[in-house]
């Protein structure tokens, strides 16, 4: 039995439909939450989802998942400046 590579790291995993709606797996916690950008913490990294009328439709201590219209996805290393 083989044991999926994000479990095995702890590396984020983000799952979209479209450019609508992003499930993102592994997460730390929130940095910045508004209706233009979502700043989500990882354990490597940091994540953020600009876009428009962006709303974090639930969170939980295994997944959230992002709803509206999503623009850029830009992943910076942990100690970066997210651009």
């Amino acid at each position: 039995m083989e044991i999926p590579k994000d479990v095995l790291c702890g590396d984020v995993l983000l799952r979209l439909t479209g450019n609508h709606e992003a499930i993102i797996e592994n997460y730390k916690g929130l940095h910045l939450y508004t209706s233009e950008e979502v700043v989500i913490a990882c354990k490597k990294m940091t994540l953020r989802l600009c876009g428009d009328n962006l709303h974090v439709h639930y969170f939980s201590g295994c997944d959230m998942k992002v709803t509206g219209n999503i623009h850029t996805i830009t992943y910076s290393m942990n100690g970066e400046i997210c651009c």
